[in-house]
């Protein structure tokens, strides 16, 4: 179950379930760094509430995953 990312990088199976696997906490962490509930980061992200300082640290989380996935 190998896959090919857009530089044409083999992608098995292992690593897109680890890279999944820091996508879901990743509410989480922010919360934590933020000391808000993850319930209001996944309202701030999903676009319900709004919060420059949430939205910033999603959007600092997900580039550090991205980084992390190259």
């Amino acid at each position: 179950m190998n896959k090919e990312n857009k530089n044409g990088k083999k992608l098995n199976g292992e690593r897109l379930l680890n890279l999944h696997k820091l996508h879901l906490g990743l509410y989480a962490r922010v919360a934590g760094q933020l000391g808000v509930s993850p319930s209001y980061v996944s309202l701030v992200a999903n676009g319900i509430r709004r919060s420059d300082k949430v939205k910033a640290a999603v959007l600092d989380e997900i580039a550090r995953i991205h980084r992390a996935s190259r």
